[in-house]
């Protein structure tokens, strides 16, 4: 399957795969700095934003595959691959499968599976999707799991991500929720781990809920080159409620692994 791309900028490939229910909008915060010295190419999973709907329940190592015919399909034969949540799961399997596409990996807010309580939540909102839960009210749902405590501090800042999830031009379709559901449930990557050979950066926000940092952490250590970073104050989208810190973190980490090219 071809999935959904978009590009920007010029220099050494960075691409970016998004979680659960998430388009590439959720990259946003990334552009303007990022773009300036790198080629970001940001892409919808299966069943999200303006990819092709899903037929039915996914795997990881499914859209691994999407994304690798997506990479040739755009003439990319190798780049820094960043993933969140879920999409680092779809990392995780790319980097395994087709190493060569890989030159390093940035691992956000993921794990190599996910607990019991982290997959109950993930139900939960499946449950308030089917039951005909408004875009507002989910929302309201959702971003104490995604955002951290700090952030619920600011009023504005809680009605303007609100606003942003029910005004999403893209918005997903509760069947394609459920089939990518699937491949958070089938999320073990603990054998294909030992594969990966790419130089990897792990990110977790210290209070990161469905990812917790001790996932994080076990993570970098199962990899051959894993460097493990917890980000202060942070929570599950770190990327963009923390962005300046993990923009910075992100260009050092590409560029010292270039430099060693």
């Amino acid at each position: 399957m071809i999935l959904h791309a978009e590009s920007c900028g010029e220099g050494p490939v960075l691409l970016f795969i998004p979680g659960l229910g998430a388009d590439l909008l959720c990259w946003d915060f990334q552009v303007p700095e990022l773009s300036r010295g790198f080629r970001l190419v940001r892409l919808d999973l299966p069943g999200a934003g303006r990819s092709p709907a899903l037929p039915g329940p996914t795997s990881c190592g499914e859209m691994a595959g999407d994304v690798a015919e997506t990479m040739q399909h755009l003439g990319i034969p190798s780049a820094f691959v960043v993933g969140h949540s879920l999409g680092g799961g779809v990392a995780q399997c790319l980097a395994a499968r087709f190493p060569e596409r890989v030159a390093g990996l940035i691992l956000v807010g993921t794990a190599s599976r996910l607990e019991p309580r982290s997959l109950e939540v993930l139900e939960s909102w499946l449950a308030w999707k089917q039951a005909g839960l408004s875009r507002e009210a989910f929302a309201r749902g959702f971003l104490p799991w995604l955002l951290s405590r700090a952030f619920f501090e600011n009023p504005l800042a809680v009605a303007e991500a609100t606003r942003l999830y029910v005004e999403s031009p893209w918005p997903q379709a509760t069947r394609d929720f459920a089939n990518q559901l699937a491949a958070c449930r089938g999320l073990r990557t603990a054998e294909l781990l030992p594969r990966i050979q790419a130089p990897a950066l792990i990110l977790t926000g210290s209070e990161d809920l469905l990812t917790p940092p001790a996932q994080g952490r076990e993570l970098a250590g199962s990899l051959a080159e894993g460097r493990f970073v917890e980000l202060p104050e942070l929570a599950h989208a770190c990327m963009g409620e923390g962005a300046n810190l993990f923009n910075r973190l992100v260009g050092d980490f590409v560029r010292e692994r270039l430099s060693r090219a």
